[in-house]
């Protein structure tokens, strides 16, 4: 299970080495976040994060899914895809899902397809259908989802573990909490942590859970 980080571009310098510092993978680099979008600028803090042994993943996420408006996101995709480790498109992205990643296939980086829904944890058959579309469009899937209960939980873990292959699962909100740590079990590969500001609904923060993967998976 590896740990990621996102991050927007306030005090970057200083959380990114702090993420190192207390154990994180991966820094999502929240790109829909920050003051200043241009792609030389996110360039260099990507670059920066890299440097230091951390993995990447760039994010523009689209204010339909709880981002905002970024003039030059496709821009951005084009341009910084092929060097980031991992890079996140919604599946509601349809336009670029093709064109980026193709790009991310040639550099041999790897795509992840993300779904969000922040009120609920859709019907069963709405997960499978989101996970097996993010595979043929050649991404990881990733389902971020609000759990209104523990039995939306144990819906989203246990219907995702029945489809083989790389995805990242997340209940998002305080009942989905659990799922942020079990997920590994029913094949989560990242888990999203906070440091400072949480953003999204129930994030563990950093610290706490590179305890808690030492204790639990001795990773």
């Amino acid at each position: 299970m590896l740990i990621a980080v996102p991050l927007d571009d306030n005090n970057f310098s200083e959380n990114v080495k702090l993420c190192k510092e207390l154990g994180a993978d991966i820094v999502e680099l929240r790109v829909d976040q920050f003051s200043n979008t241009e792609v030389s600028y996110v360039k260099s803090l990507l670059e920066e994060a890299q440097s230091l042994g951390l993995k990447t993943i760039l994010t523009v996420r689209s204010p339909e899914e709880g981002g905002k408006e970024v003039p030059n996101r496709e821009d951005l995709f084009r341009a910084l895809a092929p060097l980031s480790d991992y890079t996140d498109i919604e599946l509601s992205s349809r336009g670029l899902l093709i064109p980026i990643g193709n790009l991310v296939k040639n550099a041999g980086k790897k795509l992840i397809i993300s779904y969000h829904n922040f009120d609920l944890t859709p019907a069963n058959w709405i997960i499978r259908e989101v996970i097996r579309e993010a595979y043929r469009f050649g991404g990881i899937p990733k389902v971020a989802v609000k759990a209104n209960s523990y039995e939306d939980v144990a819906r989203l873990l246990c219907i995702a573990r029945q489809v083989e292959g790389e995805k990242i699962l997340i209940s998002m909100g305080d009942k989905g909490k659990i799922s942020r740590l079990a997920g590994y079990v029913f094949g989560s590969i990242i888990t999203y942590c906070s440091l400072h500001k949480a953003f999204a609904p129930g994030q563990i923060p950093l610290e706490e859970m590179v305890m808690l993967r030492r204790e639990f998976y001795r990773i």
